[in-house]
């Protein structure tokens, strides 16, 4: 039976990681060959993340102290892709036993562009690059996006988020990641990205999506090229087919009421997408 696994609420930071991950035979093949746990202990584990997430909500995960070492292995359940996410940790300036860095759970470096890919590193020398999706439609439904390119107001959807490395400009690591969202990655870390990208099942970035590298939001322009958006993005949680919002960060106990979510259902009501429409329908007017 195992001992001093814990629960407790993911960080934001880890909240938006690409972490390695699979479906169950896939997660205690790791465990059994990677970890070396036994099958009994590596189910046992699956078990507790997912009586985690059912316990305490999604933003929750196991905790589990890896015998004969300091490492941590964390896992967290997705009820909705019945999948795992899961990465070793090891305390901070800490070498793993087999000498090489801290590590993910896959056993390579976390990501950077274009450093080796996994999750997100802190620290001041990163770049956070955030992926948008662009949701604006007509009212048959159409994406518009795709036809006209990115418009004030369009509607948009947070549905990625990776650190890249510094010393580019916003326009050349929007272009690494146009090409890694586009499932044409230049390098193995790149390869990690879109591995990662596509398995949220989502889709190519396209015409009027959005890539923050850092402040610089730049929209992909039509036929080609980037266009600088000023202004705030009007964001909504929309999910659709190839669309899938990032989790929102999950809220510490006791530190307060819940945020104010007036604004959000306003965005995503029926009437905010009538409005919208209407407004499309006079900006394309003559």
């Amino acid at each position: 039976m195992l001992t001093g696994v814990t629960t407790r609420t993911i960080t934001p930071q880890e909240d938006i990681e690409p972490w390695p991950g699979g479906n169950a035979r896939t997660v205690l093949g790791y465990l059994t060959s990677t970890v070396g746990m036994t099958s009994a202990d590596a189910s046992e584990l699956l078990k507790a993340a997912r009586a985690a997430q059912a316990g305490a909500g999604p933003g929750t995960l196991a905790d589990y102290p890896v015998p004969d070492g300091n490492a941590h292995l964390l896992i967290h359940y997705a009820p909705g892709s019945r999948g795992y996410r899961f990465k070793l940790t090891y305390p901070e300036n800490e070498v793993p036993p087999d000498g090489s860095p801290a590590c993910d759970a896959g056993g390579a470096p976390a990501p950077r562009l274009p450093a080796p890919a996994g999750g997100p590193q802190p620290g001041p020398a990163g770049i956070t690059v955030t992926i948008w999706h662009n949701v604006a439609s007509d009212e048959q439904g159409r994406h518009t996006a795709m036809l006209g390119g990115y418009h004030p107001g369009d509607p948009v959807v947070r549905v990625f988020a990776y650190q890249a490395s510094p010393g580019r400009s916003a326009e050349e690591i929007a272009e690494d990641a146009f090409a890694i969202f586009n499932d044409h990655p230049g390098d193995a870390a790149g390869a990690e990205l879109a591995r990662a990208y596509y398995g949220r099942r989502l889709r190519s970035l396209s015409v009027g999506d959005i890539v923050a590298a850092g402040d610089v939001l730049l929209a992909v322009g039509r036929p080609a090229g980037w266009e600088h958006v000023t202004g705030q993005l009007t964001e909504v949680r929309t999910r659709k087919h190839g669309t899938i919002p990032l989790p929102l960060p999950a809220r510490a106990p006791a530190t307060g009421p819940a945020p104010d979510r007036t604004a959000m259902s306003v965005i995503e009501s029926r009437d905010y997408r009538a409005a919208a429409r209407g407004s499309k329908a006079t900006r394309s007017s003559p």
